[in-house]
């Protein structure tokens, strides 16, 4: 599934409309018709993402989950609720630790 189409989702499980989340991001109803309807780049979604009360992370998850991209048989699962804030954090830098060792390859 698609960013924008997980976003809507989650709009509407919490019974927000484009014009209450424009309201609230103080992005452009505009604007988010466009990214709720063309999809979604990063560094639109930041403020959608705190308004539904979900982290970029856990939408990049979701969407790569849907995708198939993320838990390539690993022979476990992950779920983002399955860890800590500080937990979080050290992943987070372990993962941007191996990204600098795959651009060093």
């Amino acid at each position: 599934m698609k960013r924008n189409e997980i976003l809507k989702e989650l709009m509407r499980q919490q019974g927000i409309s484009t014009a209450e989340m424009s309201r609230e991001t103080g992005i452009p109803y505009t604007t988010l018709k466009s990214i709720f309807d063309n999809g979604v780049e990063k560094s639109s979604y930041c403020s959608i993402c705190s308004a539904l009360g979900i982290t970029t992370d856990q939408l990049e998850n979701r969407a790569g989950k849907y995708s198939g991209k993320q838990g390539q048989n690993l022979g476990f699962s992950l779920e983002i609720g399955d860890f800590s804030e500080k937990e979080m954090e050290q992943l987070r830098h372990y993962i941007s630790y191996l990204r600098f060792l795959r651009k060093q390859e």
